[in-house]
């Protein structure tokens, strides 16, 4: 069981780690959404330790309202043994930065 924990505990780690990336791509480094949204579907995709369902990124319009960029990544853990998988969500923010004039 502690393995299996260790194991989730590191996923979610993993979903933490690639939303924090793309909310800087997005708000420090002027990435568009789209992008950075398929870019970090394709990343998470390629590990084994998730199945990636949804990562959701606002649109530049309501990141510019808003003044901060939050990601979200959803996803499923798998388990030692099928059937013993979890449900991760994670939300990352970062301020919106700009470049203004």
């Amino acid at each position: 069981m502690a393995f299996q924990a260790a194991m989730w505990t590191h996923a979610r780690t993993e979903a933490r780690a690639a939303a924090r990336d793309a909310a800087v791509q997005v708000g420090r480094f002027g990435a568009l959404p789209d992008d950075v949204e398929r870019s970090t579907f394709e990343s998470l995709g390629s590990k084994s330790v998730l199945e990636v369902t949804e990562i959701e990124i606002p649109t530049l319009d309501e990141i510019r309202a808003s003044g901060t960029v939050a990601v979200t990544v959803r996803a499923r853990a798998n388990g030692i043994i099928v059937g013993t998988s979890t449900d991760v969500e994670v939300t990352e923010a970062v301020p919106f930065e700009e470049f203004r004039p």
